[in-house]
């Protein structure tokens, strides 16, 4: 498996060397309860676990449709490359990660640029309810910290995400080159389970991406060459392994006797 990592790698940073660093990262989750996937489970009263087959199917399906938007179809810029990896985690749905290289004029935003492509704020309910309903059901991230020490993405006592974020009137490019995205306290909420979440709360998205394919689709501006090594390392790392030692043991009346 680690030579067909590094084989990966290297052409990963063949793409790099030629046209530059990667500009989005997305990930791209099924979603199990697209019609698609319910017509298969309803008549048994089946869970998504049970017919992964299903899910499979459905998850390339959308995946090769979001892949021709992106890409033939120009809604986030011109396309120069992409690479993508699909992991079939043995905990939570199969996702999809890709990165994307644009063209050399979109290669150093301006924050605006990245305002155009990229959201991270609860929308309007009112003006927008698909939209609202969309973000309240897939792009919020959950309850953490003290209200739930016991979250999965709790780390030493922090989220490892960094949720909640700070709001931030503006858009801007840090010095080490990574977004920190607008998120101003617009008053607008999203309550799940009785905890309200405001824009602080909502993972980074593309709003048409998010319509079109009614799941997780997390967009990201990234200008780093190491998520070429992030996006192939996790299924390149091979199966899990253990190393265990045999060791008989004697019963009472096995033992030597001088």
């Amino acid at each position: 498996m680690w030579e067909v990592g590094d084989s990966l790698c290297y052409d990963g940073m063949a793409i790099y060397s030629k046209v530059g660093f990667p500009d989005l990262f997305i990930t791209f989750t099924c979603n199990p309860n697209l019609p698609e996937i319910q017509r298969d489970l309803n008549p048994l009263k089946l869970k998504p676990r049970d017919r992964l087959d299903s899910i499979a199917r459905v998850l390339k399906m959308k995946f090769d449709n979001l892949l021709t938007y992106m890409t033939k179809k120009g809604v986030l810029g011109k396309v120069h490359a992409y690479m993508y990896t699909i992991e079939f985690q043995k905990r939570g749905l199969p996702h999809a990660h890709i990165l994307i290289f644009l063209h050399p004029s979109n290669k150093y935003p301006e924050p605006s640029d990245i305002d155009k492509i990229i959201s991270t704020e609860v929308p309007d309910s009112l003006k927008q309810p698909k939209l609202y309903n969309l973000v309240k059901t897939h792009m919020v991230h959950r309850s953490c910290g003290l209200e739930n020490p016991k979250c999965p993405c709790m780390k030493d006592g922090k989220c490892s995400k960094y949720f909640p974020m700070k709001f931030q009137d503006v858009t801007i490019v840090n010095q080490r080159g990574y977004p920190v995205y607008i998120r101003r306290d617009n008053g607008y909420t999203i309550e799940k389970n009785g905890i309200k979440f405001h824009s602080v709360h909502v993972v980074p998205l593309n709003p048409s991406l998010l319509m079109k394919y009614e799941a997780h689709v997390n967009m990201e501006w990234c200008n780093q060459s190491t998520s070429i090594k992030y996006l192939l390392k996790y299924i390149n790392k091979g199966s899990d392994r253990i190393s265990t030692v045999i060791i008989p043991i004697k019963s009472a009346g096995d033992e030597n006797v001088d």
